[in-house]
């Protein structure tokens, strides 16, 4: 008999979402940073916790913060996340002076402290 295994699938925009929020600790900034109302923060912030099963922060009316398992997600999840970010920028760079074309999605650009 076969088990079932659920699909999860994850949006990079909560995945972006998620890591600046981490680092900001505040709904206001990270939307401010990505363009997104604070709304729209919450809802992909409450969906990537839906999808790990488990909150990601601690929320008050004053404060934001990292659950552990939100700490251990940031610590797992930050270096592959910017490793993708740079890998998509390889192709467009390898070719910038060539008269090949390579067609390479846009990466989102990371905030300067990256």
């Amino acid at each position: 008999m076969s088990h079932a295994i659920p699909e999860m699938y994850v949006d990079q925009n909560e995945l972006e979402c998620f890591l600046v929020l981490a680092e900001e600790l505040h709904f206001g900034r990270t939307a401010a940073r990505l363009h997104l109302s604070r709304a729209r923060v919450s809802q992909l912030i409450q969906k990537l916790e839906r999808h790990v099963g488990a909150p990601l922060f601690t929320r008050t009316s004053r404060r934001v913060a990292l659950t552990r398992l939100g700490s251990r997600f940031r610590e797992d999840l930050e270096p592959h996340y910017r490793g993708i970010e740079n890998a998509s920028r390889v192709p467009s760079a390898r070719h910038a002076g060539s008269k090949e074309s390579c067609t390479s999605a846009s990466p989102r650009r990371w905030p300067e402290r990256w």
